[in-house]
C-alpha cells in the first residue's frame, strides 16, 4: 500500500515539475484556459453510508484527496487523482484501508450558466470513475464518483476549495450498493 502511494506522489511531483518547466517562457497573465494546468490537495472526513444510522462518531474517518488536471475550455477540465487512506463501518471497528485512483470530467457551472459568472468564486461539478482497491478485502473494484466543489479564488493561480463528494460502487463494504460520502477543504494551484 505504501509503495503505491509513494509511486503516485512521485508521479504527481515529477509531472508538476515538467509541466511547470514548459510554462517558464510564457507570460502567465496571458495564459488561456487551454494552457492551464492545476494541482489540488485536500483533507477532510468521510463515512460509510448515508442513512441516519450511519451518522455516528465511530463511522467517520480521514479523507486525503490529491489530483492534477488541465482546463481545455472555460467550461471543461479533466483531472486524475487519488483518494484514500481508510474508512470505517458501523458493523466492524476495523479500519478499511483503500486506494481510489480516479479520472473525472469537471464542469464549471459559473461558465455554463453565464449569470453566475464571478471572478472571485466558482462552482464545479465533477463526474468520473476509477479503480478502487480495498486492502481489507484484498480485491479491486471499479466505482463511480460524484463531486460538487466550491472555489474561492485568491488569484488566478491560487484558490481555496470546499467539496462534497461520494464514491459509489458495488460491494465496497456490505455486499450490495455502497457509498462513501465525504467532504474536504483544500487548495488548488494553477499554472
Amino acid at each position: 500500500m505504501n509503495n503505491i502511494k509513494l509511486v503516485f506522489v512521485l508521479f504527481l511531483l515529477s509531472s508538476l515539475s515538467v509541466l511547470k518547466g514548459q510554462n517558464l517562457n510564457k507570460d502567465t497573465s496571458k495564459l488561456t484556459y487551454s494552457s492551464r494546468y492545476f494541482i489540488s490537495f485536500g483533507l477532510g472526513v468521510q463515512m460509510s453510508g448515508y442513512k441516519q444510522e450511519d451518522f455516528i462518531k465511530s463511522n467517520y474517518s480521514p479523507l486525503v484527496d490529491i489530483s492534477i488536471g488541465k482546463w481545455f475550455s472555460p467550461e471543461l477540465a479533466i483531472q486524475l487523482g487519488y483518494k484514500g487512506w481508510y474508512f470505517n463501518t458501523i458493523n466492524n471497528p476495523d479500519k478499511r484501508h483503500y486506494a481510489y485512483f480516479y479520472g473525472e470530467a469537471i464542469f464549471n457551472i459559473n461558465e455554463i450558466i453565464k449569470s453566475l459568472s464571478n471572478p472571485k468564486w466558482n462552482i464545479n461539478l465533477h463526474l468520473g470513475s476509477g479503480y478502487f482497491y480495498n486492502y481489507y478485502y484484498g480485491r479491486p473494484n471499479i466505482c463511480a464518483d460524484f463531486e460538487l466543489s466550491f472555489h474561492y479564488n485568491f488569484s488566478s493561480e491560487l484558490s481555496l476549495y470546499f467539496n462534497i463528494s461520494s464514491i459509489m460502487g458495488w460491494d465496497i463494504y456490505q455486499n450490495n450498493e455502497d457509498i462513501l460520502p465525504g467532504s474536504s477543504i483544500g487548495i488548488t494551484y494553477s499554472f
